[in-house]
């Protein structure tokens, strides 16, 4: 993530904007501290850097190197059990997944915000969209063909029926010419107002897409928008820079040609599940067809 220049100069833009004289910041979800530097650099009074693993002695080492131990403080230890001495003004945390709250850390950001953010203080992202739209893919239709057929002389077939349950990341960049409709959001979460409660339970949407054009229908494909506040975003969408989030990418079995006009129906859930961890479960149908159902739980 240190190596990723477009979710890093985000952040860097967006704390320096948000940032007042005076500031008390929290960093949930610390990692090396680079947000603490950040905010720290930005005119922040104080700031508290909590990572509960073993990064947060690498995140002192880096505080102090760069000469910002007076005013960023890192506490080892967990950010829904944390203690500090005083309510914060602005609680940055980067807890995105590749759609946003697919690693499950949005319901204890939550959990911090409701003990120490101020009444009037602000949270960076403020708002995270998930979106899904239906894709040609030809490395998806490469491992279609590959566990479909007899690669090596060798019969595969068995590892078919679980194939199409593993969610993964793009195989190569994508570009937004690989949609085949028009991208549907799948939720918004305004995170200063989300309730704790509702980050616990699933993720659900249904949605319908109207294919565009004729083409070969391989997979979905989802991703996230995030609003940093003062116009500043930041997305891994397709055709946008590239970001160590890649995309996910959800393949069909029934992947093939489909004509302009057809309607692509799609259920989609994601499960919060473990610590940094969510399942994911989906089903699918084209027109009238049969349904599909996949979930992460039933891959090997």
């Amino acid at each position: 993530m240190l190596l990723d220049d477009v979710r890093n100069r985000a952040f860097q833009i967006a704390i320096e904007t948000a940032i007042k004289p005076g500031c008390v910041v929290l960093d949930a979800g610390a990692g090396c501290g680079i947000l603490s530097l950040f905010a720290a650099r930005a005119g922040a009074q104080r700031v508290y850097a909590v990572e509960k693993t073993e990064t947060a002695a690498l995140a002192r080492s880096i505080v102090k190197r760069n000469g910002l131990a007076d005013r960023i403080t890192v506490l080892q230890t967990d950010m829904e059990t944390v203690s500090l001495p005083e309510p914060v003004d602005i609680i940055i945390s980067e807890w995105l997944g590749t759609i946003g709250v697919d690693e499950n850390l949005l319901a204890p950001l939550l959990t911090v915000r409701d003990r120490y953010l101020k009444a009037g203080g602000s949270m960076l992202p403020e708002c995270v969209t998930a979106w899904m739209a239906p894709i040609t893919d030809q490395s998806t239709a490469a491992e279609r063909a590959f566990y479909g057929g007899k690669p090596y002389g060798v019969d595969l077939s068995a590892v078919f029926p679980n194939w199409p349950h593993e969610m993964a990341w793009a195989r190569r960049p994508l570009t937004s010419e690989c949609l085949l409709a028009e991208p549907k959001p799948l939720w918004t979460h305004h995170v200063h107002t989300l309730p704790v409660e509702k980050a616990r339970l699933p993720f659900r949407a249904s949605l319908e897409f109207e294919i565009s054009h004729a083409a070969e229908l391989d997979s979905l494909v989802l991703w996230f928008n995030a609003e940093l506040g003062s116009g500043i975003t930041l997305t891994n969408a397709p055709g946008a820079p590239l970001t160590h989030w890649s995309q996910y990418v959800l393949p069909l079995e029934f992947g093939g040609p489909v004509p302009p006009g057809v309607v692509l129906t799609v259920e989609f859930a994601c499960i919060p599940a473990l610590p940094g961890y969510c399942h994911n479960a989906w089903s699918a149908k084209i027109g009238s067809g049969r349904w599909e159902h996949h979930d992460t739980r039933c891959a090997l």
